[in-house]
């Protein structure tokens, strides 16, 4: 008993420091301190070419008291807290259970006939396309969650909860309802293992990727060109022949927007080619046309943290009752005219 309450306090207290680790080791991390370093020179040359003469500096556009001290700010803080503690307790098998998977895949592989080893420069340009096959597979598999938690109503009010941000800073980019952070998790973790069961398979356990620190170096690249500016009011735009294929600030910004135009659109982590490929691709043009973050009306409702927690599990749990109940008359329609029949 004495041992599990020590455990609970270790934990919470490694949910109040895992942040600040993540802002000052880990260059996985969104908000990694390099990204907000870069990420504000580059606020502050593109503010100076847009508008050399405002009084207005890029400091005082990203430092705004609404953005860090708002209600919806203060959710973010809240929500980062709980998230980072329930990836430590009880949601850790969500980031664990995935690593069986690689060694499936090089076994099946394996009774395939499939087993190989490369050395010297072979393997280095064998890392390289495992580097590669990483970040496009991740990327991939991130926006095809992003993008059911978008098309699909049970899962939309989940990940609704990240949408209800009414300002943006930095936190914004783990306003997560944990559902929402398990489902990207596992898609995200079955890619990887296969593509690190593929490799393995084909080449040994000797390629490691290219990480810049401890993330893979295409990620390190998005994220070091403003990355952490996506979850700002900070208007980046890229311009359209790169935004074609990378995701800029100004396009995530759009993403969030609360004008039902830009619902739905620019669902990509870092690249824009699979939202071109869906359709779903809408290029930044001009920071007018972002009035207001949020959902529309619903968006206050969610100024509570009980509501932004316990609201998704009803309301999902609504809707797929409805749709089991459609399935079933559907079914009962079906055999009903195939007794008359």
């Amino acid at each position: 008993m004495f041992e599990q309450v020590l455990t609970e306090l270790k934990h919470t207290a490694m949910a109040f420091i895992w942040p600040f680790y993540e802002f000052l080791c880990d260059g996985q991390s969104r908000y990694f301190w390099l990204y907000c370093v870069t990420g504000f020179l580059i606020a502050a040359w593109v503010h100076q070419r847009r508008s050399p003469n405002s009084t207005t500096s890029a400091a005082d556009i990203l430092f705004a008291r609404e953005n860090w001290l708002s209600r919806s700010a203060i959710n973010d803080y809240v929500i980062l807290v709980v998230g980072t503690f329930l990836r430590l307790t009880i949601l850790a098998w969500a980031f664990l259970s995935v690593g069986p998977i690689t060694a499936a895949v090089v076994n099946l592989l394996g009774a395939l006939g499939v087993k190989g080893e490369v050395h010297n420069v072979a393997a280095i340009l064998c890392g390289v396309g495992l580097t590669v096959a990483l970040f496009v597979v991740d990327d991939a598999a991130k926006w095809y969650a992003h993008y059911l938690g978008h098309t699909v109503p049970e899962l939309w009010e989940y990940h609704k909860v990240h949408h209800t941000a009414e300002v943006l800073n930095f936190a914004t980019s783990e306003r997560f309802h944990p559902v929402d952070v398990v489902i990207t998790v596992l898609f995200a973790g079955l890619g990887v293992s296969v593509v690190n069961g593929i490799f393995i398979a084909l080449f040994g356990h000797t390629l490691t990727p290219t990480t810049v620190f401890g993330a893979n170096v295409f990620l390190f690249a998005t994220n070091i060109f403003g990355g952490v500016l996506r979850h700002t009011p900070m208007w980046v735009s890229f311009g359209p022949v790169v935004e074609r294929w990378v995701i800029s600030p100004a396009m995530h910004q759009i993403h969030h927007s609360e004008d039902p135009r830009h619902y739905d659109t620019n669902m990509g982590v870092s690249l824009a080619i699979w939202d071109r490929l869906a359709g779903t691709l809408y290029l930044a043009r001009d920071p007018s046309e972002v009035k207001a973050y949020g959902i529309g009306q619903e968006t206050t409702d969610f100024r509570s943290l009980s509501i932004i927690y316990f609201r998704p599990f009803t309301a999902s749990y609504a809707l797929f009752k409805k749709r089991l109940g459609r399935l079933s008359g559907a079914l009962g329609t079906a055999r009903l005219e195939e007794k008359r029949s």
